[in-house]
């Protein structure tokens, strides 16, 4: 696995009282960022490609969330631009669970941006994660490897695919 710059500017974030949003295209390593940032830890983690999460996600009460939370002081919401009204829930989430760290991804910047930039304003930390950068992939792979890769990777950028 790469490491990501990201990575150690988002861990300064944790425990600020702030949810911590990551926004990128597809594919970028958004959910693996954060899973690695959460590593050996216990969190809840909801996948809103799951219909049965987008469904406990729509539109909950204050006590529909602490059933949905229970004990747990870390919370992923994975995909979270596929749930309506996300940002009123996340809001919510921040207010009122204030031990609860936040963390949350979303593949549409533009999609997520609108659904949560008004009811998380000041509330939130947000990030956009790019594909690999050079000096991501030059770091883990060595500069010859890196110089040999180069036409492949202006070819087809540094996503994980192609």
């Amino acid at each position: 696995m790469y490491q990501r710059i990201l990575e150690n500017t988002i861990k300064d974030k944790i425990g600020t009282g702030k949810a911590i949003i990551i926004v990128g295209a597809r594919q970028v390593g958004k959910t693996t960022l954060i899973k690695k940032i959460l590593e050996g830890q216990e969190y809840l983690f909801l996948d809103a490609d799951d219909p049965s999460i987008r469904q406990l996600l729509l539109n909950p009460n204050t006590e529909e969330i602490r059933s949905i939370l229970g004990e747990n002081r870390i919370v992923f919401v994975d995909e979270a631009q596929r749930i309506d009204g996300i940002g009123l829930t996340l809001k919510i989430i921040t207010d009122q669970f204030e031990k609860v760290q936040l963390f949350v991804s979303g593949s549409s910047s533009f999609d997520l941006g609108s659904k949560l930039n008004e009811p998380l304003t000041g509330r939130k930390w947000e990030y956009e994660l790019f594909p690999i950068s050079w000096e991501e992939f030059e770091k883990k792979e060595g500069f010859v490897k890196s110089m040999q890769q180069i036409e492949n990777r202006l070819l087809f950028g540094f996503y994980p695919e192609v």
